[in-house]
């Protein structure tokens, strides 16, 4: 491994920054909800999407298991050939550049749509890519540490608005169930395993681990607990907003602003709002240090913190010309970009495997390689 990050992480770490990958579209746009024909079939839709997750983190992290102290960008070069394992490391990083201007444009959309919508969408942009830029310099042990601590937060948070409003719930609001049949799940497990196919950052991670063995329980742990709150979030979600929740543009928002616990306890948006923040926060981080870390080793260079600020300052112009505006951002996100991210996971994937079950026909007996 290039000697670029000298940071060691631990599982709880590992597991808190993906748990993060899944967690910042739930709180913004929530496309598993906004995506369905059938709102009231939302949470079958996380159970399903969390389910098939869970085999393909499995798939990455003992990948990335086989190839010691290397991430994707290098291993897959001793897989398929410096050419085409540089062609794969090229979609990974186009992947992941493209994840990163779909966060900036849509934390900059919620902040200027749900409370100052006067102020240009451009001053949220730049103050989320400034405070994400110091912590990706920082190093990914500081980035993981924050996102430990962050994941508590917001995990609280979360809850908070998920259960508080029950004075507005409606259990009948989750029926009837399947009333449009199987295939109006479809939407909505695309939407939401678009999101897991980010998972694909495992490939970036592992090689940071203090303890690299414990990668695939961990890893498993990340979309169990990201599926729970998705999950918990989308019976919320419908029990108090109703068939109209799949038209409501921020609807874990518009759920907490129905919270009133006599005349003291109320205006919780503010905390999702803050959920908004740090969530978002660390993960354009943790993708702002992967992309850099990605071209410095793809390109040999000795350092990766000088591309850090370039990079944010491409991304924010590039988050503002790809959309006219949160609806438009948000068809996408549920439509275009899910069955892309979720085709591109899947082939680099399964293209790795291929060519590392032509290496073991070829060289046989060789479990690891370095």
């Amino acid at each position: 491994m290039s000697v670029l990050e000298g940071g060691k992480i631990s599982g709880r770490q590992f597991m808190a920054v993906l748990t993060m990958v899944r967690l910042v579209p739930v709180t913004l746009v929530f496309s598993m909800v906004t995506s369905a024909s059938n709102p009231q079939d939302a949470w079958i839709a996380s159970i399903i999407s969390g389910v098939v997750a869970i085999p393909f983190a499995m798939l990455i992290a003992r990948l990335s298991l086989k190839f010691p102290e290397k991430t994707i960008i290098e291993y897959s070069q001793i897989i398929l050939g410096p050419v085409l394992g540089k062609l794969v490391g090229l979609v990974f990083l186009w992947f992941s550049i493209q994840t990163s201007v779909n966060i900036i444009r849509a934390l900059g959309e919620a902040y200027a749509i749900a409370i100052m919508p006067e102020t240009p969408i451009q001053t949220f942009m730049i103050m989320l890519a400034i405070m994400s830029c110091y912590a990706a310099r920082s190093g990914l042990e500081v980035l993981s540490r924050l996102g430990e601590d962050t994941l508590f937060i917001v995990g609280f948070i979360f809850l908070v608005a998920c259960v508080l409003p029950y004075n507005a719930m409606r259990l009948e609001n989750l029926l009837p169930v399947l009333a449009k049949g199987m295939s109006s799940l479809i939407p909505p497990v695309v939407a939401s395993l678009g999101y897991y196919s980010q998972f694909i950052m495992i490939g970036m991670l592992v090689p940071y681990l203090a303890k690299p063995e414990e990668a695939t329980k961990y890893a498993i742990y990340a979309v169990l607990i990201s599926g729970f709150l998705t999950t918990a979030g989308c019976v919320s979600v419908v029990a108090a907003l109703g068939t109209t929740a799949n038209s409501w543009t921020l609807p874990l928002f518009s759920l907490a602003r129905l919270i009133s616990l006599g005349e003291f306890f109320e205006r919780i948006e503010a905390g999702i709002m803050a959920a908004w923040t740090l969530s978002a926060g660390i993960k354009l981080a943790l993708f702002l240090w992967a992309i850099s870390v990605g071209i410095a080793q793809l390109f040999n260079l000795k350092r990766y913190e000088p591309l850090v600020f370039p990079l944010a300052a491409v991304f924010i112009p590039l988050a503002l010309v790809a959309f006219e505006s949160m609806v438009d951002l948000e068809d996408y996100l549920s439509k275009a970009d899910a069955v892309a991210a979720v085709i591109i996971a899947v082939a680099v994937i399964a293209l790795l495997y291929a060519g590392l079950g032509v290496r073991s026909f070829l060289f046989p007996g060789k479990e690891k390689y370095r």
